[in-house]
């Protein structure tokens, strides 16, 4: 058979005589990329939808600048063997859980602020009178503004974020003012802190929970009084009869008593109740903005009497073990709050002026009691103070409004005597010595007077800048609790943060509290006393003087005469 072939000139005509096919210029441009490599055996169409899966799945910012490197992770990919099954798995990374909680507290205060503008006008006016008991929240973002004017406070990014998150508190908890404390740093997690006053009903609850739980009912003790008489009466009739019936015995030899012990633990200092002294406010933490906020529990004496002592960095889990001695009841959560109670009552000023007693007058205190405590507001008639008075080195013109928290760990003293006093009789007169109440500075005490620190002052004021004074603002910065700032401006605003570790300044080297000498368990006398113990010899020896004597021999000829004698009586 004969072959004919077309030259290139008779091909084009031919193709140019051919009508143009969609659907096969498709099949054949597929079949073309479907083409094997020799080496491989692989196909660019095969290569290309893998990489179009693989970055429609991940969706990256740039496509076009991580092509080729999605090309390349692709081919990488065919090396590994078959049966993984974790290459095609997509891990979120850890910043879309916090994105997202994020979110999700963005639009629950953006759906309660929506409510408003879509409501009519008489259901507005309803709103705006139930808008007079919702919780007074502090202006976070303008507060903030003036620590950056000063060389502190939050970025921006995370103050606008922190004060969304103090929104979500109020919507959620049953609270009547909300305000930002700080932020305590942690070794694996931060603490954010917002100090709150809980509203009416929610501390009449509070109250009647920790008076059910602190004191005892009015008849528990005389029912355990009765059962203890019944238990002796037992006892009595018991010995009773016992004698009665059981035969005389030998007297064993009277032997010392056992020594008791006389150690009397100290009575267990009260607890202030919910709204009174180191409780008066409540605190709220959280790690992230957007994360639930956390209460956290009362503070007790103790816990305050032993975080004096301790010196311990925070590690972010509330639930962590404290490991101190002395030994610290409680958990991380209790610590912390133990810190923050110290650290308001220290670190909470004001200008002189700028709060006062809400009737003008101070409340009588019954410090025997404890009841009673001292309340105060902003006052409206406050105007401020010049700058050159505000950063006086003599800081006569600041005051602390946080109350002073005793050696008990109380703000109001607790007499420990008091029920003694009032068991006694009229005409004895051996009762415990009257005890001399602890006192401290009074509210609104000026800084002037606070201790200084190993030959510094307590307090470092200065000026946000001397190149524009009319925009300046006095900054106060505490040398005792590094982290705490306050500032105040020469119109009626002043605020005080903290932002640290939670640690109080140690000027010397820190040494822990030493354990204490051991007590002697015994008082050493005739009846008590330590020996030697005897050595194998002594113990034999002591054998063998104690053995029993031994019978007497038996003489001869005594045993033969005694059946003669009975034969002659017979």
């Amino acid at each position: 058979m004969s072959k004919t072939y077309m030259c290139e000139p008779d091909i084009i005509a031919a193709n140019e005589n051919v009508m143009p096919d969609l659907n096969n210029d498709l099949v054949m441009a597929k079949n073309f990329l479907k083409q094997q490599c020799a080496a491989t055996g692989d196909t660019l169409y095969d290569h290309l939808v893998d990489v179009v899966h693989k970055i429609i799945s991940q969706k990256p910012p740039d496509v076009v600048d991580s092509f080729e490197q999605y090309s390349w992770q692709v081919k990488q990919e065919k090396f590994r063997p078959n049966f993984d099954l974790l290459n095609d798995i997509y891990l979120s990374p850890p910043q879309l859980a916090i994105v997202r909680r994020v979110d999700e507290m963005f639009r629950l205060v953006a759906s309660k602020s929506q409510r408003l503008e879509d409501l009519g006008e008489e259901e507005q006016e309803l709103d705006l009178e139930e808008e007079s008991f919702k919780p007074r929240i502090a202006d976070l973002i303008d507060h903030n503004y003036y620590f950056r004017e000063g060389g502190y406070g939050l970025p921006d990014s995370e103050c606008y974020a922190v004060y969304i998150a103090l929104n979500m508190l109020a919507i959620k908890e049953p609270v009547a003012t909300v305000r930002f404390f700080g932020k305590i740093f942690g070794t694996k997690a931060n603490y954010y802190v917002a100090e709150v006053d809980l509203t009416i009903e929610e501390l009449d609850r509070r109250i009647r929970e920790f008076e059910m739980r602190d004191m005892p009912g009015e008849g528990e003790g005389l029912e355990e009084d009765k059962a203890q008489e019944l238990e002796e009466q037992k006892e009595m009739v018991g010995e009773g009869e016992g004698k009665e019936e059981k035969p005389k015995e030998p007297v064993p030899p009277k032997l010392p008593e056992i020594p008791v012990s006389t150690f009397q633990p100290p009575p267990p200092i009260p607890v202030e109740r919910p709204g009174q002294g180191v409780n008066k406010k409540v605190f709220y933490v959280c790690s992230q903005p957007g994360e639930p906020w956390i209460c956290l529990p009362d503070v007790t004496p103790d816990q305050i009497r032993v975080a004096r002592l301790t010196v311990r960095c925070m590690t972010g889990d509330l639930d962590a073990e404290v490991l101190t001695f002395p030994p610290f009841e409680g958990t991380e959560r209790n610590y912390l709050r133990a810190q923050l109670a110290r650290i308001q009552a220290a670190t909470s000023i004001s200008p002189q002026g700028f709060y006062t007693y809400g009737s003008g007058e101070e409340e009588d205190i019954d410090l025997e009691e404890g009841a009673g405590d001292m309340a105060f507001n902003p006052n409206p008639f406050y105007q401020g103070h010049t700058l050159k008075d505000l950063i006086d080195p003599n800081l006569t013109y600041w005051v602390h409004h946080g109350r002073y928290i005793l050696k008990q760990g109380r703000t109001i003293w607790w007499n420990p005597n008091a029920g003694m006093e009032e068991g006694l009789e009229e005409e004895d007169d051996e009762g415990p010595p009257p005890l001399t109440p602890e006192s401290g500075p009074s509210l609104f005490s000026p800084l002037a007077d606070d201790a200084r620190l190993e030959g510094g002052v307590a307090w470092t004021p200065r000026s946000s800048t001397t190149l524009i004074p009319d925009r300046s603002i006095a900054v106060l910065r505490s040398n005792v609790w590094p982290g705490a700032v306050a500032y105040s401006n020469v119109g009626k605003k002043s605020e005080c943060m903290y932002v640290g570790w939670g640690l109080k300044a140690q000027p010397p080297n820190f040494s822990p509290l030493q354990l204490p000498r051991p007590q002697d368990e015994y008082v050493i006398g005739p009846e008590v006393m330590e020996m030697a113990d005897p050595t194998f010899a002594d113990e034999e020896a002591y054998r063998i003087a104690h053995l029993p004597p031994p019978p007497p021999p038996e003489l001869p000829g005594e045993g033969e005469g005694f059946p003669e004698e009975e034969e002659e009586e017979d």
